[in-house]
């Protein structure tokens, strides 16, 4: 959902995936949530740890697009004609993609599963990606799932507050408290949420990784000339 300066709001676009997505089932997490730019299009999740990886995925430098529930279409080993749905799809600025199964870490434990997605890993063309990753629970730091719900949970613009961030990173050399920059935007805790959002836009980046907090050090993400 987008509200615009007139005070009018655009609705995300439904999603777009290839395979609808059952929401509402009892004792299975589903759901959906929006992204890009402008949060204009919607897109379906069919479990936690899904949305922990889009999430992360959305969070990682290099990252310009996610797709979800990608219809993938290939030859069985019987012959017969079969398609696999990919959970994402993700698009590096270098133009790479990587195609991403999700399953919980018990299920990838379960020598069948790991088997049939080889498999189908084996097939992709270059042409559909450049490689082919399974995510687990297990794949994902408990740091950067914590980063990134922070990050979507924080994405709304403050225009005040963010220009105030912007001004107050200009001249940063080497590397700066949160809480020190936090004070010179002085607009307390707005003044944090838009420093969460320039490390989203990767404007800023830790110093190394850890939880975002009052007492993490970042630094600009590139310096001017």
């Amino acid at each position: 959902m987008l509200e615009l300066p007139d005070g009018n709001i655009v609705l995300p676009r439904p999603p777009q995936n290839a395979r609808k997505v059952a929401k509402g089932r009892r004792n299975h997490f589903t759901g959906q949530t929006n992204v890009g730019a402008d949060e204009e299009s919607g897109m379906d999740i069919e479990s936690y740890t899904e949305l922990q990886v889009l999430l992360a995925l959305l969070a990682r430098p290099g990252t310009v697009h996610v797709e979800n529930q990608v219809e993938f279409s290939f030859t069985a080993p019987d012959g017969g004609k079969n398609r696999h749905f990919f959970d994402f799809r993700a698009t590096k600025a270098d133009g790479s993609r990587t195609a991403i199964m999700v399953k919980a870490a018990y299920r990838f434990g379960q020598a069948k599963m790991r088997e049939e997605l080889s498999y189908i890993a084996s097939k992709v063309p270059k042409s559909f990606a450049d490689r082919v990753e399974v995510v687990t629970e297990k794949n994902l730091l408990p740091s950067e799932i914590y980063n990134s719900e922070m990050m979507h949970q924080m994405r709304r613009p403050v225009p005040d507050a963010d220009a105030a961030a912007r001004q107050a990173i200009r001249n940063i050399r080497g590397h700066v408290l949160i809480r020190d920059l936090v004070e010179v935007i002085g607009y307390g805790g707005d003044g944090f949420q838009a420093l969460v959002r320039l490390i989203r836009s990767h404007e800023l980046k830790l110093t190394r990784q850890e939880r975002i907090s009052y007492e993490t050090y970042v630094t600009r993400s590139h310096y001017d000339a």
